[in-house]
């Protein structure tokens, strides 16, 4: 007789924004619990999960706690001094890996016109997305064939529609690589836009250019763990940063590569 495969039991630590963001892809697993530090939300049931007290992590039979927050150095602090070992922590940014998801293979790039694939990281009317949205206006208008993709789906995509920009919403693009994609690899240009596509960056078509855009502060480095981003490939790739602020983040983890400034403007009426 065969042995039946060990189920991976997880923990999931925070109930906020980027729960919403990253819950479906614990859909159908086993989780244990969510833990939340608001006295409020404990004892309460979410997704069907029951809610605790970050303390009660020591009573749970785990193999990994997840944090789903950018929050990650206060909350993997808070998980070591409850007795957690640093290596069953992740962070949203893990879930490529601790998820163990099998590379769909590759489909080569397709002839004709130039074809662009804007990344966003969500449709939201904040200031990454509207800047992209506003650089798709730009290309459209030099009459590129321009398609804008995003890993969740919200407000913005009325206006994108309503210019005729075709939009793609495919949450797989939070946790896979470009390699995973193949979808992707059918476009002559790739504009990525913020720090949330590291994982699809770190094992990519070489052969496609890529523009990286950061918008991201420092803060958003955190729960990447140490060595991702030194092992994304700068061949064809172009960093370009909207001032300062993230080109001095992300040169803390990459001196050797060179960021250019890529400022942008967002009309009154958006």
């Amino acid at each position: 007789m065969g042995h039946k495969r060990k189920e991976t039991a997880y923990v999931l630590f925070g109930t906020g924004d980027y729960y919403q963001r990253f819950r479906h892809w614990f859909d159908g697993r086993n989780v244990l619990a969510i833990l939340d530090n608001d006295r409020k939300k404990q004892g309460t049931v979410l997704d069907g999960h029951p809610v605790i007290s970050p303390e009660g992590v020591t009573g749970l039979l785990f193999d990994a706690v997840v944090i789903l927050s950018f929050y990650v150095t206060e909350m993997k602090g808070q998980l070591m001094d409850l007795g957690v070992a640093e290596d069953k922590i992740y962070h949203f940014f893990d879930l490529h890996d601790l998820l163990g998801m099998e590379n769909p293979g590759h489909i080569g790039k397709a002839g004709g016109v130039k074809r662009i694939l804007l990344l966003s990281h969500d449709l939201s009317l904040g200031g990454p997305a509207l800047a992209l949205y506003h650089g798709a206006l730009v290309l459209q208008e030099h009459e590129y064939d321009v398609t804008f993709a995003s890993m969740l789906d919200g407000e913005l995509r009325e206006k994108l529609e309503g210019q005729f920009i075709p939009v793609m919403v495919d949450r797989r693009l939070q946790i896979r690589t470009m390699q995973e994609l193949p979808w992707t690899q059918t476009y002559d240009l790739i504009f990525c836009n913020t720090i949330h596509y590291h994982i699809f960056l770190s094992d990519r078509d070489e052969g496609i250019p890529v523009i990286w855009w950061l918008h991201d502060s420092a803060f958003f480095y955190e729960g990447i763990r140490e060595g991702k981003l030194a092992g994304i490939s700068g061949r064809n790739l172009k960093y370009v940063s909207v001032g300062p602020v993230p080109r001095k983040a992300m040169n803390r983890y990459r001196p050797d590569v060179l960021i250019e400034d890529l400022i942008y403007g967002v009309s009154d009426g958006i």
